[in-house]
């Protein structure tokens, strides 16, 4: 799997960039493809990808309301509540909204989002930080990829739990990607079998992260990405997901799963392949960066 693919960004600056222009005209970095119209796909009993055809938002529902997980660009706010409504459910019934990293491409919708549903916004602190900023302060995009502030309600700490109806989602802060990246997970039935539900944030380091040296992208970025990688790979994870469609291979999946495969999603060789790629990603960038010994020096306190 080519992890780079769908980062392999257009970058362009549309415009000026002073903080009064509207947000669209500073997105440093952004992929027509982000905003192709999808349908909903049901991931396991209660669980859909309703995002567009390349950015996730995972709703979970119950009799008591419903999770959002990630709402991508606000020009897609639009397409993920027709998707709630195509499904059944109505979007006024969101109670709860969760973020994974707080990128514009998946927390520029939460501002609109809370306006058309009233939902409780619950983000990692410092992630919650920059979504509160709109963006403004990011280590690596810096004022470059604004979007509408939204400000959580609640700050979500490592292994917290998130609870509506029966189902609990518990956050793990894998950060590095950004410095509160959360991964989520839960457990959710297929046909009446438990299957442990894992969206993994983001492993990326993007071409232009610091992650050693005089000058990181931020103190400690290199142990983040370290830990992060050690951590998920001891996560048990039945149905893999993430943020970016690409990297679970979802359009591959809908079409199995279409076809009768009601176990389409499950994958946890595909997860492990995701989490073994990143390594190999971060040990290379690591060398690249002077650092040949990878995680194990980083880890053993010699760099990061």
């Amino acid at each position: 799997m080519n992890k780079s693919s769908l980062f392999s960004l257009v970058l362009v600056v549309i415009g000026c960039t002073t903080t009064d222009q509207a947000t669209q005209d500073t997105r440093f970095m952004y992929n027509p493809d982000w905003s192709i119209p999808a349908g909903p796909v049901q991931i396991a009993d209660h669980i859909y990808q309703v995002g567009t055809a390349t950015l996730t938002s995972f709703l979970i529902t119950s009799d008591e309301g419903h999770i959002l997980i990630d709402v991508p660009l606000e020009e897609n706010v639009g397409l993920v509540l027709e998707n709630v409504r195509k499904l059944g459910f109505d979007p006024l019934d969101i109670e709860i909204l969760l973020g994974s990293q707080a990128h514009y491409d998946h927390v520029g919708g939460f501002a609109l989002m809370m306006e058309e549903t009233g939902a409780e916004l619950m983000l990692s602190e410092l992630d919650g930080e920059l979504v509160a900023n709109g963006g403004r302060g990011d280590f690596f995009l810096d004022d470059k990829g604004l979007f509408p502030p939204a400000h959580s309600s609640r700050t979500i700490s490592h292994l917290e739990t998130v609870t509506i109806g029966s189902h609990t989602l518990t956050a793990h802060l894998t950060p590095g990607h950004t410095k509160g990246c959360t991964t989520w997970s839960g457990e959710f039935t297929i046909d009446g079998e438990p299957e442990m539900f894992v969206s993994i944030c983001s492993l990326t380091a993007h071409p232009g992260y610091r992650l050693v040296g005089p000058d990181p992208s931020y103190p400690g970025i290199a142990r983040d990405f370290c830990q992060s990688i050690a951590y998920l790979r001891d996560l048990s994870a039945d149905i893999f997901a993430s943020t970016h469609t690409e990297w679970f291979n979802l359009e591959e999946k809908t079409k199995a799963f279409q076809d009768g495969n009601r176990r389409a999603f499950v994958d946890p060789e595909g997860y492990m392949a995701f989490i073994d790629d990143s390594d190999r990603a971060i040990a290379q960038k690591l060398m690249e960066e002077g650092e040949p010994d990878g995680c194990e020096a980083v880890m053993a306190g010699e760099d990061g």
